[in-house]
C-alpha cells in the first residue's frame, strides 16, 4: 500500500508510465487514502515521498537484520542519505512553530546547534531557509560525517556550517547557541540528561532547545512500531512529559509539546 501511494505521487511529476498500470495505481491510491488523496498538493508531495523512502529503508533494514544490537550503527550510504533527507523536514516544522512565537523566530537568526547531524540534513535545510543563521553540526559517527562533508561541500552553505566530530556530552560551555536540536531517540537516559546539561551550559539566555521523541499513537500496533524504532536507534522510550520535566529541571521555561505524525517535539526556552 505504501509503495502504491509513493508510486502515485511520483507519477504526478513524471510521464511515460503504461496507461493501464497508471490507472490501477491511481485506483490503489484512492482506496488507500480516500478523499485525502485529492487534498495532496505539489508542495506536500516532496516531503511525503521522503518519509515513504525512509520507511522503506528502515523496514528493509529490520527485515535483513532483526538480530542487530541496539544503536545507530548504519553504514550503508543510501540509508544514511535517506535518513538525512527525512530529518531535514524537521527544520521546516521548527520554522512553522516560530511563525507564532516571536522569541523562537528571533532564535533562528543566531547560532544553531545540530546534534547528531548525520549526513547534514537538518543543518543544510536550516542554512537554506535562514540566510542569517550560523550552524555547528556535530556527530560521532564517522560514516555519516564523511557523507555530511560531501553534502555540505556540494552546497552553497560551506561558509556557515561547521562540521565537528564531537560528542554532545563533551560540548564546551558558552554562551553560544540561540537554538539547539537534540534528537533524543538515539540516546540512553544518562546520555540524554548529560546532553541537556551541556546544551544549557552552551546556550545563550533565552536560547531554545527542540527535543523530539518518536510519536507513540493510540493504535497499539503503531505504538509498538514507534517503540521498536526508538530502541533500534539506541534510545529509550521516553514520554513527552518526562522529557518536559528534564528540560524544566535545567532551567527551561515556556515548555510546549507539539505532536506530529512521526515525531513529537518537546521544546522550551532557557530562562
Amino acid at each position: 500500500m505504501l509503495a502504491v501511494i509513493g508510486a502515485s505521487l511520483k507519477l504526478r511529476t513524471c510521464a511515460g508510465a503504461d496507461a493501464a498500470i497508471h490507472a490501477q495505481i491511481r485506483d490503489g491510491l484512492r482506496l488507500a487514502l480516500g478523499d485525502a488523496a485529492i487534498d495532496l498538493d505539489d508542495a506536500g508531495i516532496a516531503p511525503l515521498l521522503v518519509e515513504i523512502e525512509m520507511a522503506f529503508m528502515e523496514s528493509s533494514e529490520l527485515f535483513k537484520e532483526p538480530d542487530r544490537m541496539a544503536g545507530w550503527k548504519v553504514e550503508e550510504p543510501d540509508h544514511l542519505q535517506a535518513m538525512g533527507r527525512s530529518s531535514g523536514n524537521a527544520f521546516g516544522r521548527i520554522l512553522r512553530l516560530a511563525d507564532t512565537r516571536p522569541s523562537l523566530k528571533a532564535a533562528v537568526g543566531g547560532m544553531f546547534l545540530d546534534v547528531g547531524t548525520g549526513v547534514g540534513g537538518v543543518a543544510l535545510r536550516a542554512a537554506q531557509a535562514c540566510p542569517g543563521l550560523a550552524i555547528d553540526a556535530i556527530d560521532i559517527w564517522e560514516p555519516a560525517l564523511r557523507l555530511a562533508a560531501e553534502n555540505v561541500a556540494a552546497s552553497a552553505h560551506t561558509g556557515r556550517i561547521q562540521l565537528r566530530h564531537i560528542d554532545v556530552t563533551a560540548l564546551e560551555p558558552g554562551p553560544r547557541y540561540t537554538l539547539a536540536w537534540l534528537p533524543t531517540m538515539f540516546m540512553k537516559r544518562p546520555v540524554l540528561e548529560q546532553a541537556i546539561d551541556r546544551i544549557a551550559a552552551a546556550s545563550r539566555s533565552g536560547g531554545w532547545l527542540v527535543a523530539p521523541v518518536y510519536t507513540r499513537p493510540d493504535d497499539p500496533f503503531m505504538a509498538v512500531m514507534a517503540s521498536l524504532r526508538t530502541l533500534r536507534s539506541g534510545g529509550e522510550v521516553t514520554e513527552p512529559a518526562e522529557l518536559a520535566a528534564l528540560l524544566r529541571a535545567r532551567g527551561y521555561v515556556d515548555i510546549e509539546v507539539d505532536v506530529g505524525a512521526i515525531a513529537t517535539f518537546v521544546f522550551g526556552r532557557l530562562a
